[in-house]
């Protein structure tokens, strides 16, 4: 079931035009697929059932996608026992949920989304100032619209200031305003990007320790073909520092993964590899010995790319 709904969400990232990469051949991953277009940069998650996203992996899903400026995404069909309504955005562990026919609507169809679930039912967000200018061209007093939607007058002054509320009331406003307020959901609003400062990290790999030691911000992951997030002088690299069995495999993926994020991407070894992966660049553990600063760092890479360093 996981690889078949793969499989249709890649159709879709196809027909809708995005370039993206799927990482179906590691294990233990945060996120299944990386989708561009354009400015839209998502990372993806795939569950059958979204119930099975656990904290951790949702954790690491939002530090990535902050990282890397993107939007986490997990796309379903079921939560429990219940199939993911079509036109709904939920949320678990603070990382937005859609099901495969609402993501197919949004990303194809250019569908808006207007509607989110949470705890109670059904809520929209409204447009406070629409819903002041319709009250006010119409001659209404805030009482007696109150009335007419039977909530507080203290209530519909929120409502004027742009908090949410229930789908049912929000369709009896329109009816009463004969205009629409409800606004269009945007996913990073549902995002909680909270994660450790760089300092706050635990590091215990020494090649990202050096990094560190050498002014980099150093964001180690544990879910991903990659080893760790770094930020130098400004610039984020996608960084690789485990000596595996399948390297050419896991190089391939990180390329890609940079190609698709437009991010750098360095991997950090012992010996040269003979592999010929122009996407990432590869740094010999020794070379770092002649690294004093983040600047420094970004400079090996940029002469690496080049070719000019041996």
């Amino acid at each position: 079931m996981q690889l078949l709904l793969l499989e249709s969400i890649s159709r879709i990232l196809r027909k809708a035009d995005f370039d993206f990469v799927m990482l179906t051949e590691t294990k233990s991953r945060c996120f299944d697929l990386v989708a561009r277009k354009k400015d839209e940069l998502y990372l993806i998650k795939v569950l059958y059932n979204v119930d099975s996203l656990k904290p951790d992996v949702a954790d690491e899903l939002k530090k990535l996608a902050n990282l890397l400026k993107a939007v986490p995404l997990v796309v379903g069909e079921k939560f429990k026992t219940d199939f993911l309504e079509r036109g709904v955005v939920y949320t678990r562990y603070g990382v937005p949920v859609v099901s495969v026919a609402t993501f197919y609507d949004y990303v194809v169809e250019k569908i808006p989304i207007f509607i989110y679930s949470a705890p109670g039912g059904y809520y929209v967000k409204l447009d406070g100032e629409k819903i002041r200018e319709a009250r006010e061209r119409l001659g209404m007093s805030i009482g007696e619209v109150s009335k007419c939607l039977g909530v507080s007058r203290r209530t519909i002054k929120k409502y004027e200031e742009g908090i949410d509320t229930n789908l049912e009331t929000a369709v009896k406003m329109e009816e009463l305003f004969g205009i629409e307020v409800i606004k269009s959901l945007d996913f990073k609003s549902f995002v909680n990007y909270e994660f450790k400062a760089a300092e706050e990290e635990e590091i215990k790999d020494r090649t990202l320790v050096k990094l560190k030691e050498i002014g980099l911000d150093v964001y180690p992951v544990k879910q991903a073909p990659f080893d760790a997030i770094s930020d130098a002088a400004g610039n984020t690299i996608i960084t690789g520092v485990r000596e595996v069995r399948e390297l050419r495999r896991r190089v391939i993926l990180i390329g890609e993964i940079s190609r698709v994020t437009e991010k750098i991407a360095a991997y950090i070894t012992e010996k040269q590899p003979k592999l010929d992966i122009k996407s990432v660049v590869f740094i010999l553990k020794d070379e770092l010995d002649c690294v004093n600063s983040a600047k420094d760092f970004v400079y090996l890479i940029e002469e690496k790319s080049k070719g000019s360093l041996c």
